[in-house]
């Protein structure tokens, strides 16, 4: 079976690009003839336009003129931008009877709906409608694509590999937040929680705030909070040794988010047996519950306050969090499952 899979450049930094890579490190190239295909650079505005074009042309070119056989192509997108360009790679895959699996990602994807001209909606619902089948991450997100459009809708969660790290929380020092440092994600209000915090728990513990986005905006904050000995701001960390060096220290992970999909750091986190505080947004409450973290309004930070001060004062607790999340890992959210599910429905989509 030939699959096509369409996304962003590997280079690019996100959740979206962890999922693809990894379908790739779990072989799902041995279980089906995988080409990927991307088509955003991730750079500078004019030259991710330029590789859009050169892309599609390619592209273009494979199917119209090389005769490329495609048996499925799955897409990943998520909103804006990254609509525009794959509408575009649908209207051409459909012309030639390639059946298409549309991956949703896009954490802001309501927002991007009711914010658009009614000639967008309709456009939108058009898109949507051409493709065989959705992918929404979690049972809320199929209900929402479910109300807007006619496609068959399947919820297929993010996974990721399952890992046994649970060391002496005596070890751990970090309470970590990783992905775009911004008012969305929440950022500011943890650094509020940790000016809070400050004094009342021991100093061995830092917050380390791991990612891009706003970055000196968020070291200044923290500078005239006076809270550079309690906050490590090192950027965005693509260096997979790093990011586990990190985990292994943390002892909290923290992701006080205003929207979400399905956060694939959340997972990478419970694959190392972190206990976990989030928010009510997206599919978070169907994988973080009272047996494995706590999930609080977004913006309610005296909840966040109370809910980090709580799981640092009952080690006993934080031990059988970790635990369930490195089982819920295994046997929920496990890439090798995930494909187990994936490679039927590229069948049944072909058929």
């Amino acid at each position: 079976m030939n699959v096509i899979m369409i996304g962003s450049h590997l280079r690019v930094t996100g959740g979206i690009t962890r999922v693809v890579k990894n379908y790739i490190e779990a072989d799902l190239g041995k279980k089906v003839n995988l080409e990927y295909f991307p088509t955003y650079y991730g750079a500078g505005h004019v030259v991710n336009i330029i590789y859009f074009i050169i892309q599609f042309l390619k592209l273009f070119i494979k199917i119209n003129i090389l005769s490329q056989k495609y048996d499925v192509a799955h897409i990943h997108m998520s909103y804006r931008g990254s609509f525009v360009r794959k509408r575009q790679i649908i209207n051409l895959l459909a012309k030639a009877n390639i059946p298409v699996i549309l991956h949703m990602h896009g954490s802001q994807f309501k927002d991007f709906y009711n914010e658009s001209n009614d000639k967008k909606k309709q456009q939108i619902v058009e898109t949507l409608n051409k493709v065989k089948v959705i992918l929404a991450l979690g049972e809320q997100w199929k209900s929402y694509y479910e109300s807007i459009c006619e496609t068959e809708v399947i919820s297929l969660d993010n996974a990721v590999f399952p890992k046994q790290s649970i060391n002496n929380t005596a070890d751990k020092i970090y309470i970590t937040t990783m992905g775009v440092l911004s008012q969305r994600k929440g950022t500011y209000d943890l650094i509020e929680v940790g000016a809070r915090l400050k004094g009342k728990i021991d100093n061995k513990y830092k917050f380390v705030l791991a990612g891009d986005g706003e970055i000196d905006k968020v070291k200044k904050k923290i500078a005239d909070l006076g809270l550079d000995d309690l906050f490590i701001v090192p950027g965005w960390i693509s260096d997979d040794k790093t990011i586990e060096e990190i985990y292994q220290k943390t002892i909290i992970y923290v992701l006080p988010s205003y929207n979400e999909g399905m956060p694939m750091s959340i997972l990478e986190a419970m694959s190392y047996g972190l206990p976990i505080i989030s928010t009510n947004v997206g599919s978070i409450a169907s994988v973080v519950k009272e047996s494995n973290g706590y999930i609080i309004e977004p913006g309610d930070v005296e909840r966040l306050y109370n809910n980090i001060l709580q799981m640092l004062n009952n080690p006993q607790d934080l031990e059988l969090m970790s635990r369930e999340n490195v089982n819920k890992i295994t046997s929920e959210y496990n890439i090798f499952k995930s494909l187990e599910n994936l490679v039927p429905l590229y069948k049944k989509v072909t058929n």
